[in-house]
């Protein structure tokens, strides 16, 4: 019962910051008007012609009152309808996502699950050995890593694995003569494509996880479970199965979370890359002031991370029985 009532104010939550968006991105300078209107005209078309295209594509949506096209808009949403976008004309907005999702959740989700397991594997190591120079040292490589603005990270793999080395290509997830599909070709190339972004997802959140896991881990040292699993005289591999466990608990929340802000996360990586996920449509939709584009691309994150958050609540009672969602 919980759970469905969880569920049912997640929907509310959901359709609430949706609305708020929607009136949020038409707070932005320019509309999708003047942005294909002034590109048309840097085209070489007269400003009357510019104007005329602009409004046989668009039917001059954006110079309709606000509450207007909120109306509109629910009246789509209700019949699961995003609408189209402005940019690529006539295409669904749902089209779009899906196109894009698949690619995003692949290359985040590996980049996320790799950069967590390293960083727990140090975190413990560095905890374990605090008075040492190795703990030293990964402390120093993980603050380095994690104050490391992401884009910068991006930029510099790029600019060494690509325009100094020529390891990896720079952009795109495979290869053009590839099918997309289940075959070695096509699965071999978009391996090869994806080690920039995915080295970028490593580097930019393995420091974060690291130093969360080792202030975990001191602090479950010193609980009295561990105090008498040594009185007890228990081999020291159980007894670190039991510092490792109870120290990822706390971190399970957090995993959880940043699964859900995966799509937002991803936008200044699938720029740098022109990854064609979700991050990359959306910063496309802003260039471009593609209204129903972003409201979908911005749906979508809200979506994730409010039911990541009821997720991580849900499995957090079942990993830990003390626990009561």
């Amino acid at each position: 019962m919980k759970l469905i009532r969880r569920i049912a104010v997640s929907l509310v939550l959901i359709f609430v910051v949706s609305s708020i968006t929607f009136f949020l991105v038409r707070l932005m300078p320019g509309n999708p008007y003047s942005v294909m209107y002034h590109k048309l005209v840097m085209q070489g078309m007269t400003p009357l012609q510019a104007e005329d295209q602009v409004k046989g594509i668009m039917n001059a949506m954006p110079n309709e009152p606000v509450f207007v096209q909120y109306i509109q808009w629910l009246t789509q949403l209700v019949h699961g309808n995003l609408g189209t976008s402005i940019e690529e004309t006539g295409v669904p907005v749902t089209e779009l996502i899906f196109n894009a999702l698949p690619w995003t959740l692949v290359t985040v989700s590996i980049g996320l699950f790799v950069s967590f397991l390293i960083g727990i594997v140090l975190g413990v190591i560095s905890a374990s050995r605090r008075d040492t120079w190795v703990s030293s040292v990964i402390d120093n490589v993980g603050s380095i890593a994690h104050a490391i603005p992401v884009y910068v990270t991006a930029v510099a793999l790029l600019y060494l694995f690509n325009v100094v080395w020529h390891v990896f290509p720079s952009s795109g997830a495979y290869g053009i003569m590839e099918t997309p599909g289940l075959n070695w070709p096509f699965l071999a190339s978009f391996a090869y494509h994806i080690v920039l972004p995915e080295g970028t997802y490593i580097l930019a959140g393995f420091g974060s996880w690291e130093l969360a896991m080792k202030s975990t881990t001191i602090m479950v040292m010193n609980d009295d479970f561990m105090m008498a699993a040594r009185i007890r005289g228990l081999t020291r591999q159980r007894i670190m199965n039991y510092l490792g466990w109870n120290s990822i608990l706390p971190l399970f929340t957090l995993f959880m979370l940043s699964l859900g802000t995966m799509f937002g996360g991803s936008v200044f990586i699938e720029s740098t890359y022109a990854f064609p996920g979700i991050g990359n449509l959306l910063a496309t939709a802003v260039t471009t002031r593609d209204y129903p584009v972003m409201e979908g691309c911005f749906m979508l994150t809200t979506a994730t991370i409010i039911f990541a958050n009821v997720l991580a609540d849900f499995l957090y009672a079942v990993l830990d029985p003390r626990i009561t969602m």
